[in-house]
């Protein structure tokens, strides 16, 4: 096998694990702070694409078109979790523990066939994606598309910023203290539900931005969202949750295997690669890598 195609391969697949790691970052901050399985994270992500598709054609097909409709998508899912989150998941905390997990399991699953299934009827079930034009480096034989260069950069310098701000900001305190002790945050003056909508808020704007970005590489409909989740699981497990450095490297290592699975066996064995994974970490590391202790 000539190393140069092996090279073509690794490169494709760091360009989407990046795009998957993105999207993972969201549902590892939701968990890891509120606590919540959010299944419907995948179908927003899904909707964020076929949005940004319609709005890129009606707006023109421009960088900077493409700029704003990021920013404007990524505002408005921001304030449509933070809504979801204190109208449909705050509630159910108030009951115990058991019918708090599986209310938030039903109601999230709701959501994702609810959303998929108004997002269909409005803008059509078939996929949708950004034409973008873009040039190419050229590394010997091997080609780079400078679009996705840039997409993967911007998707390290966002990993560096985000860990600054849960490290160094007040709101970083603030998510780390509730994350602790709920009660003893709440008692030091900490807000714990507006932490917690905030924090889905900007889960569920990490989805919108991962899915404009994923629709100028794959064609994306409103029903891809939740083969995508199961890949966010599996990377917010194999990489540790609210550990966005640990997400990263396990989004990469997930979209470099998917890439080599689909070259050498076959294309449509890639996608069951993520279940895999997540059932054999589930079995091998049943508390997690992060939690495993000596007997």
């Amino acid at each position: 096998m000539p190393l140069d195609i092996l090279a073509q391969i690794a490169i494709g697949g760091v360009l989407i694990g990046g795009l998957y790691a993105l999207f993972a970052f969201g549902l590892s901050l939701i968990y890891g702070v509120a606590r919540i399985l959010n299944f419907s994270h995948g179908t927003l992500l899904a909707i964020a694409g076929v949005l940004a598709s319609i709005l890129y054609g009606a707006l023109g097909a421009s960088p900077l078109a493409l700029v704003a409709i990021i920013t404007g998508l990524a505002l408005a899912f921001f304030l449509f979790g933070w809504g979801f989150h204190d109208l449909l998941l705050a509630p159910l905390k108030r009951r115990n523990h058991f019918e708090a997990s599986v209310g938030t399991v039903l109601t999230t699953v709701g959501a994702l066939i609810v959303i998929g299934d108004v997002a269909a009827t409005l803008a059509g079930p078939r996929p949708r994606n950004i034409p973008l034009r873009s040039d190419v480096i050229e590394i010997g034989d091997v080609l780079i598309p400078v679009s996705q260069a840039w997409m993967l950069a911007g998707i390290a310098l966002l990993t560096v910023v985000l860990q600054l701000v849960l490290t160094r900001s007040w709101y970083g305190r603030a998510v780390r203290a509730v994350t602790q002790d709920h009660v003893g945050a709440t008692i030091c003056g900490v807000r714990s539900r507006a932490i917690h909508g905030i924090t889905f808020g900007l889960g569920t704007a990490l989805a919108a931005i991962a899915g404009v970005l994923y629709a100028m590489v794959y064609p994306v409909d409103p029903y891809t969202g939740f083969s995508l989740t199961v890949k966010a699981f599996t990377i917010i497990v194999l990489g540790g949750i609210g550990n966005l450095v640990g997400a990263l490297a396990a989004g990469l290592f997930l979209g470099v295997a998917e890439a080599f699975t689909a070259f050498f066996w076959a294309p449509e064995w890639a996608p069951a690669l993520s279940i895999t994974l997540l059932l054999i970490i589930l079995v091998a590391f049943p508390n997690g890598f992060g939690n495993t202790r000596k007997a």
